[in-house]
């Protein structure tokens, strides 16, 4: 009776003690009785599975564990449960201390204390799990996901090591391949596959997962536009085009900045096939859908480059660099333009504009000083351009530490002369 009440007592405190059958069915679990519901065992744990689904729904992550925690101290490590357990602590834990264990809460606002749930040892169980099951392919899923969690935290830490973060992608790699060899079938798995064959240069192979995608209803976005990328680089642009067009289509409206690199693959694949008035049409579409990045923007420069248009070149350096001034790539092509052309008074100008415009800006001016000291530079005037170097120095020392490497790259091309 006293197994009976802890359950109740947890159930009925989530708010949801109107669902009569869910008591009596872990009535059922904790004594045993198969006549209580009269039902089989089976049916039992089709429910029970059901309402961890329903809590999980709910964002009632926390209790969802502990209930299935405390079936399977009761039931011992069955399948699906544990599975489930495992995959629900690795998708919506909301803290980790070292990989070994994952804190799940509650999502109620009801006032009360929210309740915690502990995934000890994931590591752990899943290896057993696939000791005892060598054929459970999710068991495999799984373990990749939990090394996957890693690489992503690891990806995020500025001095990782490469080898750290090789070794971790192989074994995730590992663990991934063993769950698509034994039949599991999931559009991540076949995208994250995909990504690292291609990241191998194996692109022909890359192009399998890719594909598989593909056969969906609803195609998987992002394996459209890989395979744009791949088509794109073996000089396919007919195929590129249609492949990054097509993922377009199936972004979500959060993947805005997914759908910008599409569009772009897309417009620079018609600039190729000799598109040019439709490539100007979609890249400036892509620069009305985020006016703030300097990609395409770029793209239209070097279209108007060659031949030179001056006055629309100029106008829209002007614009991407009201838009955007951080990013350094759009300086080292202005750049170029300005030395290629002798346009030292437009950079003048334009950057005494930009320095009225951004002159609280510590970054911007650093980028700024940064640039002008480049051009000084290639026009002999040494003691101006160390002085502005030495001005975007100062600006970066105020958000960066001292050894960082962006403020020894500046007055890199002194050193290189």
């Amino acid at each position: 009776m006293e197994q009976f009440k802890k359950v109740n007592r947890l159930y009925l405190s989530t708010g949801y003690h109107k669902i009569l059958i869910v008591i009596l069915l872990f009535i059922y679990i904790y004594w045993g009785d198969s006549l209580v519901l009269g039902q089989s065992p089976a049916a039992d744990s089709v429910l029970f599975m059901q309402q961890i689904k329903t809590l999980v729904e709910q964002k009632n992550y926390a209790t969802a564990h502990i209930l299935l925690e405390e079936y399977i101290e009761q039931n011992g490590m069955k399948l699906q449960v544990t599975a489930l357990m495992i995959q629900n602590g690795l998708t919506h834990y909301y803290r980790q201390e070292n990989y070994d264990l994952f804190l799940l809460k509650d999502d109620i606002n009801t006032g009360k204390k929210v309740r915690i749930g502990r995934l000890r040892y994931p590591q752990r169980i899943l290896e057993n799990l696939i000791e005892q099951n060598p054929n459970y392919a999710y068991a495999f899923k799984l373990l990749g996901d939990y090394y996957n969690i890693q690489l992503k935290d690891l990806s995020n830490f500025e001095f990782a090591k490469a080898t750290e973060i090789k070794k971790l992608e192989e074994k995730i790699f590992h663990y991934y391949s063993q769950a698509d060899q034994l039949g599991f079938q999931n559009s991540y798995i076949y995208r994250w596959l995909g990504d690292y064959y291609s990241n191998t240069n194996q692109t022909d192979i890359a192009e399998k997962y890719y594909k598989k995608n593909l056969s969906k209803s609803t195609p998987d976005p992002i394996s459209l536009y890989r395979l744009a990328e791949i088509n794109y680089q073996k000089k396919l642009y007919t195929q590129a085009y249609n492949h990054a067009l097509e993922s377009t289509k199936f972004f979500m409206s959060e993947d805005i900045y997914l759908k910008y690199d599409a569009l772009r693959l897309a417009a620079n694949s018609l600039r190729e096939l000799g598109e040019f008035d439709r490539f100007q049409e979609m890249i400036n579409e892509c620069i009305q859908l985020i006016p703030e990045l300097q990609d395409a923007y770029l793209d239209l420069i070097l279209y108007y480059r060659s031949p030179l248009i001056v006055e629309k070149v100029e106008t829209l350096f002007a614009e991407m660099f009201m838009k955007n001034p951080f990013e350094l790539e759009g300086y080292r092509s202005f750049e170029d333009y300005v030395i290629a052309n002798n346009a030292y008074t437009l950079a003048d100008t334009l950057f005494n504009t930009m320095l009225l415009k951004y002159e609280n800006w510590d970054e911007v001016l650093a980028n700024i000083y940064w640039s002008k000291g480049n051009l000084a530079f290639q026009q002999n005037l040494t003691k101006d351009s160390s002085r502005f170097w030495e001005i975007s120095r100062n600006y970066m020392r105020r958000y960066l530490p001292e050894n960082h490497r962006l403020i020894k790259q500046v007055g890199e091309i002194a050193q290189k002369k």
